[in-house]
């Protein structure tokens, strides 16, 4: 399978209320019971900003993006061209790669708008939000094995009828014009 270095790449604005948020998720995330592993741009044990260092990261060494949805976020040239490499990455949206957060009443932008979104602004869901989000690693990929039994057994005593009679609308209206076509 694939061997990824990263659970997840972090797509934010690095400044106000975004940065808040995802440093309280960095924390929140990477500690038990989840134990997740994200790449967080801009802090202290990553390399600078470039575009095509987000692209190969984003591709390469990430499973999913995490994708953190503000008003300030939506303002930023650089948010949206991040968003655009990971959209690239899984445009029809089968592997489910793109995971929003919403951190304002901010509408989730049109090329992810597929995906419902973790809506960390809403004070009751706040409890569930890092199950959600955990529960978005999941891997749907692969099939699951079905418990269909494949032969029927019926108990000893019942007796099941030689044949099942069925009705046949088709057989009513073969007849229906077979008379029509001898009454004319």
């Amino acid at each position: 399978m694939d061997n990824f270095e990263y659970d997840a790449f972090v797509i934010y604005n690095p400044h106000g209320q975004d940065q808040e948020f995802v440093s309280l998720m960095t924390q929140v995330l990477t500690s038990p019971p989840y134990n997740l592993r994200l790449y967080v741009p801009w802090t202290d044990n990553n390399e600078p900003f470039e575009a095509v260092a987000t692209a190969e990261n984003i591709e390469k060494r990430c499973k999913k993006v995490l994708v953190v949805i503000s008003a300030e976020s939506m303002e930023s040239d650089l948010f949206h061209f991040q968003l655009r490499i990971a959209h690239s990455m899984s445009p029809s949206a089968k592997t489910r790669k793109i995971i929003p957060i919403r951190l304002d009443g901010t509408e989730v932008p049109d090329m992810i708008r597929f995906s419902t979104p973790c809506d960390y602004y809403k004070q009751d869901l706040r409890v569930f939000i890092w199950d959600r989000i955990f529960a978005s690693f999941k891997d749907y990929s692969r099939p699951k094995k079905s418990k269909v039994l494949k032969t029927v057994s019926f108990p000893p005593n019942r007796q099941v009828p030689a044949a099942v009679q069925t009705f046949s609308p088709l057989r009513r209206v073969k007849s229906w014009w077979r008379m029509r076509a001898t009454v004319a």
